[in-house]
């Protein structure tokens, strides 16, 4: 029998997976965009770095309520250095 705990935490798990698959759709737009024209274009490299690190950002979440805590943690050091790269590449720009 199923307890309220597990079906909130596949609840969870598939809204972070939506939430997943719209951020990457987000991320190739901007990517697209950002490549065919990259001179004008250049103030978006901040905005993929950002939508990168939430993604795993929110994999790392996915992965500490699956009981992969290792995983989660990479996960989420990889977003801090995504993170760190949106700020630094901001600053380069201009920002």
């Amino acid at each position: 029998m199923y307890s309220s705990g597990n079906k909130f935490k596949r609840t969870v798990r598939m809204i972070i997976d939506v939430l997943n698959v719209l951020v990457g759709i987000g991320v190739i737009v901007i990517a697209v965009m950002t490549f065919l024209n990259p001179e004008e274009n250049m103030w978006m490299f901040p905005i993929i770095f950002l939508l990168g690190g939430a993604v795993n950002f929110l994999t790392g979440i996915k992965n500490f309520i699956t009981d992969r805590k290792i995983s989660g943690i990479i996960a989420e050091v990889v977003a801090v250095v995504l993170f760190i790269v949106m700020y630094v590449s901001y600053r380069a720009i201009g920002g």
